[in-house]
């Protein structure tokens, strides 16, 4: 109710300008200024009430009928409003979500828990989602809908909405800023806690001694077919929630242990597609940032990286290939949950401890571990009341569940996952994505972790797929953003390509957002890297 604001706060502003002591201003004054105010006032309610129960354009009034437990009034939001929450044209919608910048405070948004693991009701498996409308503010057919994944496994995806590329960042003091480079500029984006107990989402279990009294139960995955199998569930549950969205395109994007999901549910999501004869998902590209795909050959990449950079010397590298023959080992048996020991704990861990010693392995530059600060931050204000509210979750706390940094409660998803995780991506799944579907591969150049850009290289030099001599035979070009180089692309940004992003980490979004956007930018768009 603009009409509303103007006059109350002229009226206000004019009171605080010419201020006089109550005992001072004449009587006048108040005869002067009460009536203009008390006129706003009543204008103001007129407006509110005629644009609080009026449709949105496109929403209509259709009722939805969600499995998933609302939030009680006892978690109301605090709505800026003396007169309460404006209605919502959706049960999801994003009302009174406190602390937002000013410049976001026009975001369309909705969130809420989706039920997955249908056929097994009994296990009260939902999976959370947020969706961030376009800020250009159409619902066209052509928008893009970016899913954003992040890894861990265990990791909320909402990492990425308030760390990473969302409209709204969170800062290390604790508040909320504008994101001018968020991926909101180019499409909507949709986030996507899972699997089942990391961030929001969550499964009916019981405490069990297995995970030193942490939750455990049968609902969470054991292997990444479940994790495709449940995720397409709540995509496409979605778009049903939202109809706007069925013939967008999808691009789905994530980084680290998401190197795994968004292949497989991709995959998921073209099989489903051929047994159909249609696109049942509008599936269109795939972009995937310093992932771990292969995870042998990117824990034997490690040492090789760090080497280069003089982080290891030559007996501290053939300490650590020795400890690689050993996990290879297990690798060749098969035993998953050996070799992940073997390489993950005994080598690359006392590596890290031992001799290599960076406050932030993800970003070998880094004087802190900025990660870890953040998340400290973001766990204190999602778990608010009036934000768990806003975000329609009731009661259920936000976690990582990876085991790592604050708001972790103890690792249920990685411990179920633990005969999965050095399993590599079947190379028939790549090829078929890399072969029918825009796929582009980006590392940041200093992120030291197993997901470093050397694994990337070596797992593309040893794959082979159809237009593998057409990328070989590409001359790798100087991406641009202004004047300044961001980084190095080879390959066809409308097929297969691969960039590496110059100063950034494993956290490129963050590390260089101006940069992510225009990366995220010109491959949606098919535009060149120059």
């Amino acid at each position: 109710p603009v009409p509303f604001l103007v006059g109350v706060d002229r009226a206000f502003m004019r009171h605080s300008t010419d201020y006089e002591s109550p005992d001072s201003r004449p009587d006048s004054s108040l005869r002067t200024y009460l009536p203009v105010t008390v006129v706003g006032v009543l204008v103001g309610l007129c407006f509110f009430a005629a644009s609080a129960t009026a449709p949105r354009p496109g929403e209509g009034n259709a009722i939805v009928s969600l499995s998933a437990p609302q939030p009680t009034t006892s978690l109301s939001a605090k709505w800026p409003w003396p007169w309460g929450t404006p209605a919502k044209s959706h049960p999801h919608e994003v009302v009174g979500l406190p602390d937002l910048p000013f410049l976001a405070q026009d975001l369309k948004m909705f969130a809420g828990f989706l039920p997955t693991n249908k056929d097994k009701p009994e296990l009260d498996s939902h999976l959370f989602y947020w969706l961030l409308e376009s800020e250009a503010g159409d619902r066209k057919k052509e928008t893009p809908l970016i899913l954003w994944l992040n890894g861990g496994p265990g990791a909320s995806s909402l990492t990425g909405v308030l760390m990473e590329n969302g409209p709204i960042r969170m800062e290390l003091d604790g508040s909320i800023s504008w994101n001018p480079y968020g991926w909101t500029k180019v499409g909507h984006m949709l986030a996507v806690d899972q699997p089942v107990g990391a961030g929001f989402s969550y499964t009916k279990s019981e405490p069990s001694d297995k995970f030193k009294g942490e939750v455990d139960g049968p609902g969470y995955i054991n292997n990444l077919d479940e994790m495709a199998e449940q995720l397409y569930e709540v995509i496409s549950g979605v778009v049903e929630q939202h109809e706007w969205l069925k013939d967008c395109p999808l691009y789905i994007t994530g980084e680290s242990y998401a190197g795994k999901y968004i292949p497989m549910i991709s995959y998921y999501i073209h099989m489903k597609n051929k047994a159909a004869g249609k696109k049942l998902v509008n599936l269109e590209g795939i972009a995937i940032g310093n992932g771990e795909v292969k995870p042998f050959l990117a824990y034997s990449s490690t040492p090789d990286y760090l080497h280069a950079l003089g982080y290891l010397d030559d007996d501290q590298l053939e300490w650590a290939h020795k400890g690689l023959a050993k996990c290879k080992e297990y690798v060749d048996k098969e035993d998953w949950a050996g070799a992940l020991k073997a390489c993950d704990e005994d080598m690359q861990g006392v590596m890290y401890a031992k001799y290599v010693q960076v406050p932030f392995i993800y970003d070998v530059r880094a004087k802190i571990d900025m990660f870890t600060s953040l998340t400290a931050k973001v766990t204190a204000w999602i778990n608010k009341p009036e934000v768990h509210a806003a975000l329609n979750v009731g009661k259920f706390p936000w976690r990582q569940s990876d085991g790592q940094g604050p708001g972790a409660q103890g690792k249920p998803v990685p411990e179920h996952l633990r005969n999965e995780q050095m399993r590599p991506i079947n190379d028939t799944v790549l090829v078929t994505l890399m072969e029918n579907y825009q796929f582009m591969f980006y590392s940041g150049q200093f992120d030291g972790s197993a997901c470093n850009f050397y694994a990337t290289k070596r797992m593309l030099d040893a794959l082979e797929w159809k237009g593998k001599d057409a990328y070989m035979k590409t001359e790798r070009s100087v991406w641009k953003v202004g004047s300044a180089a961001a980084g190095y692309f080879k390959g066809d940004v409308a097929g297969f390509s691969f960039l590496l992003v110059s100063n950034s980490g494993h956290l490129v979004p963050t590390d260089q957002p101006e940069n992510a956007l225009d990366m995220i930018s010109r491959f949606i768009e098919k535009q060149p890297f120059d």
